[in-house]
């Protein structure tokens, strides 16, 4: 059904909750507990989640930790046989990030390092130890890089004989801005597993810019499903000690940022300390889409999409990687077996750089043991170099970044059926066919990442729609102008917003707020805001919506943005004390 926007409410009010306290955490939480999202929660050090407890973050939930690092960066560690409960929506994701985030796109993909990062610890079994040392069954082991008095290792220990251990749920959540250094080349991941089991949900989540991998799997058995790794330093998603689950719909998107830069999209390792480690790792990665370095910096001669080594039992099918100088680097240890392992088939690959097109070009290790080029010359394996031909590709927040299969495109017919636990059989190959379904709760949407036509399916009749109202704002609390919308259905809208005040001047309008601020809410928690308008976005899309033009640097405020169904407010406010009035105005742009 196609989405409607409808104008539900209007008023001169207050904005009532929109303004929450902030609640420290810090050491140990010992019993069950509930974040709801009318506080905002401020992490200060390690914050365990201890003794069987379940913490609970309510959907809208904005969770913001310190700046740190060494052995007092801020992360919140769920301990074995402990639970996390956060599963948010479409329409209210959980947040995860720094106390600089102002959440309107202050910080971007340069960020890194502000803070930790999530940990969910299980009693699922590992099959060796990051140290490499022998040891006997059950393995446990210890998360790499923290630092605990000896009394609280239990704390940041993970493995046992429970491969279908449940550390909760982690659904519609976001982690920004995260991982800290610890100490020598060890950071934190934005998402770490250590010996997670099959009985957790792991499902939309977002890891934006962080310093070490975007997600790690320390052994374990969890199944995980639509995850974003966008511009982190390392590895989009890194799996080792065992690790046992099924991946699907993934995206991972990377840059070269100063001196740090996106690594492999997938670092695939098997075990340390043996190689013939017990259980042995093998995982069924399906549905990835995955966009390189491309142009700049290290995308010109040391990017590659996927690393396979340590005896991993590796399955890589119905994907699409583009912009990566090489495609695979399959090293000598990697677990060549008789089927042939790593099977790796019925994938797109490009590279940027021409010449690098050929089953050679993308081979990454030509010495290795296992000859990387006959995964492209051999066409039994069905892989084939070709342009993807996505929507859009683009590193900065200019709209321009649309990771679906434009029409035509090879990616949105052909995949091969999968089975297996998780995973489920669909026509097209890479993350996503004809909906985005990153649109509307990540970073990457929020911030203005995504062309807005992303989350917009192809072939809708929806009619362009403008709300508009006029009203007043005063000079005291209470006096803002909030008019509120809802969006109805079960697809996701890209909507312009406008509060006009010295853009009416054109028209002999007078008495006008010379400089009005929006922001908008999801019920109380703020999602966007904006000051001074500016891009040419906010042009093209007024003139395709018939919105009167702005003047040139007029201190105006837009705001674009994809929402999921339901109900949103927006506040026109002034700045020291200024009044005047304004038009609110809210466009369904298709």
């Amino acid at each position: 059904m196609k989405t409607k926007l409808l104008l539900i409410t209007l008023a001169i009010a207050s904005a009532g909750t929109a303004f929450s306290a902030t609640v420290t955490k810090t050491g140990k939480l010992s019993t069950s507990e509930t974040w709801t999202a009318d506080n905002t929660y401020l992490l200060d050090g390690y914050v365990f989640v201890t003794n069987n407890s379940t913490l609970t973050i309510q959907p809208g939930t904005v969770v913001k930790a310190k700046v740190s690092s060494a052995t007092g960066a801020a992360a919140l560690v769920i301990t074995r046989g402990s639970k996390i409960n956060a599963a948010g929506t479409a329409d209210k994701p959980i947040i995860f990030t720094s106390e600089l985030d102002q959440l309107n796109g202050n910080l971007g993909p340069a960020d890194t390092g502000l803070w930790g990062g999530l940990v969910l610890l299980g009693r699922a079994s590992i099959n060796s130890r990051s140290n490499g040392a022998v040891v006997a069954a059950p393995i446990e082991d210890q998360v790499e890089g923290f630092s605990v008095p000896t009394e609280d290792v239990p704390l940041i220990t993970f493995g046992g004989t429970d491969d279908a251990d449940n550390s909760g749920v982690v659904r519609y959540v976001s982690v920004r801005h995260g991982g800290a250094v610890i100490g020598t080349a060890n950071e934190i991941n934005g998402v770490t597993l250590g010996g997670v089991g099959s009985g957790t949900t792991l499902e939309y989540v977002e890891v934006f810019a962080n310093k070490d991998d975007g997600f790690e799997w320390f052994g374990g058995t969890v199944n995980a499903r639509y995850l974003v790794s966008a511009f982190g330093n390392d590895d989009g998603f890194d799996m080792d000690q065992g690790f046992r689950g099924n991946l699907q719909f993934l995206f991972s998107i990377q840059t070269d940022i100063t001196t740090d830069s996106g690594d492999k999209a997938v670092e695939w390792d098997g075990a340390t300390t043996p190689l013939t480690a017990s259980p042995k790792g093998k995982t069924t990665i399906s549905n990835l889409t995955a966009i390189g370095i491309g142009t700049s910096g290290r995308g010109t001669v040391a990017n590659t999409a996927v690393n396979i080594r340590d005896a991993v039992e590796a399955t890589l099918v119905n994907s699409v990687f583009v912009n990566f100088a090489k495609g695979l680097d399959i090293e000598d240890d990697a677990d060549d077996g008789p089927n042939p392992v790593p099977a790796i088939s019925n994938n797109l690959w490009f590279s940027h750089l021409a010449a690098n097109n050929t089953a050679a070009g993308l081979n990454a290790r030509p010495t290795g043991a296992i000859d990387a080029s006959a995964y492209w010359s051999n066409a039994a394996f069905n892989n084939t170099i070709a342009n993807p031909g996505l929507r859009g590709i683009s590193y900065t927040a200019n709209a321009g970044l649309d990771p679906r299969p434009a029409v035509g495109s090879a990616a949105l017919t052909g995949a091969t059926a999968v089975s297996g636990s998780g995973l489920v059989s669909v026509a097209y190959k890479g993350a996503f066919g004809a909906t985005n379904w990153a649109a509307g709760w990540t970073k990457l949407s929020r911030d203005g990442y995504f062309d807005p036509a992303s989350a917009i399916v192809p072939g809708s009749n929806g009619k362009l729609v403008n709300i508009a109202t006029r009203g007043f704002v005063g000079s005291a609390a209470g006096q803002e102008l909030i008019a509120g919308f809802s969006i109805t259905g079960t697809e996701s809208q890209t909507v312009l917003i406008r509060v006009v005040g010295p853009g009416l001047a054109p028209f002999g309008v007078t008495g006008t707020l010379v400089d009005p601020v929006l922001e908008l809410y999801s019920g109380s928690t703020k999602i966007g805001e904006n000051d001074d308008w500016s891009g040419t976005l906010s042009s093209t899309l007024a003139t395709q919506v018939g919105a009167f033009a702005l003047p040139a640097a007029s201190k105006d405020a837009v705001l674009v943005t994809t929402l999921p169904p339901g109900g949103y407010t927006v506040q026109a406010k002034g700045k020291a004390g200024a009044t005047g009035g304004v038009i609110v105005e809210v466009y369904e742009v298709d």
